[in-house]
């Protein structure tokens, strides 16, 4: 409460003679007013963010069952793989080893959010490939968000459909051998 009574009386002060308190009218008459708290510096990032929100040179890559996101040369941003009829996706994001999360996938046609646990080294969780709400990341680009992972943006792609259609044969199959 103070602090904005001094801010207060220090606006008041300044408001009929701007230039008094600026030093130079003609500079800082459409200049914008600066005012300086503090000396403080803010502290360096321990946990930077893990790759770039909209990496320029990252793309999907089909691998086996699964497929990868990311840049060439640097951990992938996002993994998914079909297993069992489930599709898993992991996002390569270090937090306490056993903590839980929700990986959420924003796209045109849908929301995903699909709860993950971390290993100390990744959130991973998996849902059955038949599941309507992978339509977030099959319908067109999206982005993903986990705790301590920031936001990354996706395009769209035909490896990502591919992958959970390939998923939900795999997932009928199993269900004929019941």
């Amino acid at each position: 409460m103070r602090v904005r009574a001094g801010l207060l009386l220090a606006a008041l002060a300044c408001s009929g003679a701007l230039a008094a308190c600026s030093g130079d009218d003609e500079k800082t008459a459409g200049a914008p007013i600066r005012m300086q708290l503090s000396d403080a510096k803010p502290a360096p990032d321990e946990h930077p963010m893990p790759g770039k929100i909209d990496p320029p040179d990252g793309r999907w890559v089909r691998e086996g069952t699964g497929a990868t996101y990311g840049e060439p040369g640097m951990p992938a941003l996002l993994k998914l793989s079909c297993r069992n009829g489930l599709v898993q996706a992991t996002r390569n994001v270090p937090s306490d080893d056993g903590a839980k999360a929700m990986l959420s996938f924003v796209g045109y046609r849908g929301i995903l959010r699909l709860p993950v646990t971390n290993d100390g080294d990744e959130w991973s969780g998996a849902l059955a490939s038949d599941d309507p709400h992978w339509i977030a990341l099959t319908g067109g680009p999206f982005y993903a968000t986990v705790a301590g992972g920031g936001k990354v943006i996706f395009p769209a792609s035909s490896t990502l459909k591919e992958l959970v259609d390939g998923c939900k044969s795999r997932l009928a199959k199993r269900g004929d051998d019941a």
